[in-house]
């Protein structure tokens, strides 16, 4: 059902109510204790450096700022909260673009932060762990996997990009590290983490890959195409899922391969490398 019709929202509701339990079961996530996270939260203030604070709230300070409907359920406390958590339980701490993962997970478990918390801990730990390392060695991967698969399936778009010089860590760079929580409308980024969740996080590589070939014409006809790709156009949930879907058999099984292993495999670099090597 989610893979196909995503999540539905009752008559009433201004998302789907149940969605955080969805989350939870794919995720696999353990239930958290309301006692457990203010014990946690507890040894936090007394724990985390003021720099790590500081980091913190500054990322927090802008995370969805132009998002009401987001603010009305979330507060900055609240992320501050589950983030100085989060820090307190991996061996990295704090790293670039946490806030905005924990953006979705926070809007849908709105009612429960330990909730909250416990999701966002499971993906970081278990789905997509090499993310949040000190160099975001993962992020950098899921880059050079988007310049692979849009060559793949696009050659024409991708050799149009190169010769403008407009690299992935350039323009996507943002939507690898977010799973692609960092363009609107938040909606469409809910129904695209309901198929993450259900499909598999490294799905986001096929869905930034979609996204250019959605406005391919826009980018190609461009004298300026960094400035659609700076900031991408609204999320087209369904067509980036039906477009990823059919990316799918086009692609070599190797190549998918090592797509769903790079956010917690470290070997898929160089594999990736003897992947390109043998296809020259």
């Amino acid at each position: 059902m989610i893979l196909t019709e995503g999540l539905s929202i009752p008559e009433g509701y201004d998302q789907c109510p149940y969605r955080s339990y969805v989350w939870s079961i794919l995720s696999r996530t353990q239930t958290f204790s309301t006692e457990h996270y203010l014990q946690l939260l507890s040894e936090s203030e007394n724990s985390l450096s003021k720099e790590l604070r500081m980091k913190i709230k500054n990322d927090t300070f802008r995370t969805l700022m132009n998002d009401q409907r987001f603010h009305q359920k979330v507060s900055e406390d609240s992320l501050i909260r589950i983030l100085s958590c989060v820090a307190m339980t991996n061996d990295v701490g704090y790293v670039q673009g946490l806030n905005v993962l924990l953006a979705p997970i926070a809007y849908s478990c709105h009612r429960s932060e330990p909730q909250a918390f416990a999701i966002l801990h499971s993906v970081i730990t278990y789905h997509i762990p090499l993310y949040i390392t000190p160099n975001l060695e993962g992020v950098h991967t899921g880059l050079s996997l988007v310049d692979v698969v849009l060559k793949s399936i696009d050659p024409v778009l991708s050799e149009a990009l190169d010769s403008k010089f407009l690299k992935t860590e350039i323009y996507a760079f943002p939507s690898v590290l977010t799973l692609s929580a960092c363009t609107p409308p938040l909606q469409a980024v809910l129904k695209l983490w309901d198929f993450l969740f259900a499909y598999g996080f490294h799905m986001n590589i096929l869905f930034i890959v979609a996204q250019l070939i959605i406005h391919r014409t826009v980018i190609l006809e461009s004298e300026q195409p960094m400035k659609i790709l700076r900031n991408f156009p609204s999320l087209e949930a369904n067509e980036i899922i039906k477009l990823s879907l059919s990316f799918i058999p086009e692609l070599p099984k190797p190549l998918f391969e090592l797509i769903a292993r790079h956010g917690y495999d470290k070997s898929v670099p160089k594999r990736l490398k003897a992947f390109l090597a043998d296809g020259e």
